[in-house]
């Protein structure tokens, strides 16, 4: 069953988490695509941030978890089932656009916090695809309604959802090959 955006605001808003929905998985799938894991120390220690240390988290923590499961699952799958966590269609453009700079804005962080800075020199799609997603996430979110916004707007998902798998493999197909053992004959 996948994660729903609104239960996961739900969660963080009875904690007063600094961040929404949207910027938890970006950030989840932005170090999950630098590292090919997701360290739980890590993503709590970012996500939770300045939670006041007397409120019980455990039910949030509870779905984060689940959510960081469905993250590397759904990159993972060869099926390409993975999808941005962001308010249902029938919320107006604004809204969505507004949460889709914050999914970006998480996934910059979750790259950094993932290790960016170490991973080797990247193809260049790969290199546009990390400029346009900080565009993305400093990106103006007052957009008219309209068809002409709902097609853009669906083609800009479209694009981050391909780039990121597109991202962690890039990153990981070397991982994949050097854990392959050597055969000789």
């Amino acid at each position: 069953m996948k994660i729903d955006y609104d239960e996961v605001n739900v969660e963080l808003g009875a904690i007063h988490a600094g961040m929404r929905a949207s910027e938890c998985h970006g950030f989840l799938c932005g170090q999950f695509c630098a590292s090919n894991r997701l360290d739980t120390t890590s993503w709590q220690e970012h996500l939770l941030a300045g939670v006041d240390d007397v409120v019980d988290v455990s039910d949030c923590l509870a779905i984060l978890e689940q959510l960081a499961n469905q993250v590397k699952a759904e990159i993972l799958s060869e099926d390409i089932s993975f999808e941005l966590l962001l308010p249902e269609d029938a919320a107006i453009i604004s809204v969505r656009s507004s949460a889709l700079a914050e999914w970006c804005a998480g996934f910059v962080s979750g790259l950094g916090i993932g290790g960016l800075g170490e991973k080797p020199h990247l193809q260049e799609e790969c290199d546009e695809f990390i400029k346009d997603v900080i565009s993305i996430s400093r990106m103006e979110t007052s957009v008219e309604e309209g068809e002409e916004s709902e097609a853009a707007f669906f083609e800009v998902i479209e694009y981050i959802r391909v780039g990121a798998i597109m991202l962690h493999q890039e990153w990981h197909q070397v991982d994949i090959n050097e854990e392959r053992p050597e055969v000789l004959h």
